[in-house]
């Protein structure tokens, strides 16, 4: 969910003091580099083409800055698209020992054996559930080099295994000291095998809902990279053209981008076979 666009321009953490007023400067004027010749009537050609050059490289580092803090980004949300990915796969393992369950033919041993593996199940659930770094809320921050900030909220997600009010935003009468808990088991795995619409309710229906606001999420994290990148390698190749770096510069920055698109890419195109999320 999208919180909001902030105008102003939000210090990034990768720069220094220095480095941020200068960056203001260069912010505040789309036209900067186009009034310097303007400005600049007493200058050289050469003290106008180092002065353009500074300015393009100043403004090249935004652009990189802003790259790195939308590849944090979108790391984020893969961590929690891959922590999703595995409970819905317990989920799955779940509701097919339920079928198995079910069977007219199987011996009281069958069940109890059944059983056994849905308790290690449950219990495996929970430790994945509760790893709050993984699946819980999540803020990210995106200073664009244009200026301007986007906030992202990720939502997390809470299961409760019982007979209840649905609820896939917050456990039922959690108390502020369990914040870090997010899964909670008010039924006996007997009851849960013999009952498989808890698991397609509770498990499976949440999280393949807060899989797609993922996926959404990721999208628009993808989005403003592409954004920044077309901007970095179009910096590049100006400073190129007038001299402002060497053509090896040239290369080693183009390859540079290169790898961070690539990467950044791989992380926006991982996804799960959505067939894995049928509950019906």
């Amino acid at each position: 969910m999208i919180i909001g666009n902030v105008n102003s321009y939000a210090k990034n953490p990768y720069m220094n003091n220095s480095n941020y007023k200068q960056l203001q400067k260069v912010l505040n004027s789309n036209n900067k580099i186009a009034n310097i010749n303007k400005k600049g009537a007493n200058q050289t050609p050469k003290d106008l083409i180092r002065q353009k050059v500074m300015i393009m490289n100043t403004q090249l580092t935004v652009i990189q800055n802003s790259e790195q803090q939308i590849q944090s980004g979108m790391t984020i949300l893969q961590k929690k698209e891959s922590g999703l990915d595995n409970i819905n796969d317990v989920g799955n393992q779940l509701k097919e020992l339920a079928t198995q369950y079910k069977k007219s033919d199987l011996s009281e041993n069958d069940k109890l054996e059944i059983e056994k593996k849905a308790g290690e199940l449950v219990k495996n659930l929970g430790n994945l559930i509760n790893k709050n770094d993984i699946v819980g809320d999540k803020i990210i921050k995106l200073n664009g080099s244009d200026g301007e900030t986007s906030i992202i909220l990720s939502k997390g997600i809470d299961i409760t295994l019982d007979f209840g009010k649905l609820d896939d935003v917050k456990l039922n009468n959690k108390s502020k000291a369990d914040d870090d808990k997010h899964f909670a088991s008010n039924v006996s795995v007997k009851t849960l095998l013999e009952n498989p619409s808890i698991i397609k309710e509770r498990i499976l229906n949440p999280v393949q809902k807060v899989i797609e606001k993922v996926n959404d999420e990721k999208s628009i994290v993808y989005n403003k990279f592409i954004k920044e990148y077309s901007s970095a390698t179009n910096s590049i190749d100006e400073l190129f053209k007038i001299g402002g770096i060497s053509a090896y510069a040239k290369d080693v920055k183009m390859l540079q981008q290169k790898s961070m698109y690539i990467a950044v890419s791989e992380l926006y195109s991982h996804s799960s076979n959505m067939n894995k999320y049928n509950v019906s």
